[in-house]
C-alpha cells in the first residue's frame, strides 16, 4: 500500500487549510495595530481646539505662551529657589537674617545702635 489513506488526505488537507487561514489571520489590515486612545490634558485640548484653523495670529499667541512658560519654569522658579537658599541658609553675613532675637537683659548693649539698655525701674510697692 502506498500513499495516503483517504482520512490522512483529508486530515491534512483540513490542516493545510487551517495554517493558511491562520496566517491571512496573522496579516494587519491598514486600521491595525489599534492602540488605547490617547489621554489629553485640558490645557493641550484647549491650544488643539485654538490652533485649528491656523490663524497667524493664534500662532503668535499661542508661541508667546510656550516661550513665557518655558521661562517661568526653567528660569525664573529655579532662580528663586537658588535666591531662597542662598539667603536663608549660605549667608554668613552677622544679623544679614535674624533666625531669633537675642534676649536682650539690663546692661547689654545693642551692636547697630551701640546703645546700652538701662537697669529696670524698681517699684517696691508690686510684687510679682
Amino acid at each position: 500500500m502506498t500513499g495516503y489513506t483517504a482520512d490522512e488526505k483529508l486530515r491534512l488537507q483540513q490542516l493545510r487549510e487551517l495554517r493558511r487561514r491562520w496566517l491571512k489571520d496573522q496579516e494587519l489590515s491598514p486600521r491595525e495595530p489599534v492602540g488605547p486612545p490617547q489621554r489629553v490634558w485640558p490645557m493641550e485640548r484647549f491650544w488643539n481646539k485654538f490652533l485649528q484653523d491656523q490663524a497667524p495670529w493664534k500662532n503668535v499667541i499661542y508661541k508667546t505662551y510656550r516661550h513665557s512658560f518655558l521661562a517661568f519654569t526653567h528660569i525664573l522658579i529655579p532662580a528663586w529657589i537658588i535666591h531662597y537658599y542662598l539667603k536663608y541658609h549660605v549667608n554668613t553675613k552677622p544679623y544679614a537674617i535674624v533666625e531669633r532675637k537675642p534676649r536682650i537683659f539690663p546692661g547689654d548693649t545693642i551692636l547697630e545702635t551701640g546703645e546700652v539698655i538701662p537697669p529696670m525701674k524698681e517699684f517696691p510697692n508690686q510684687h510679682h
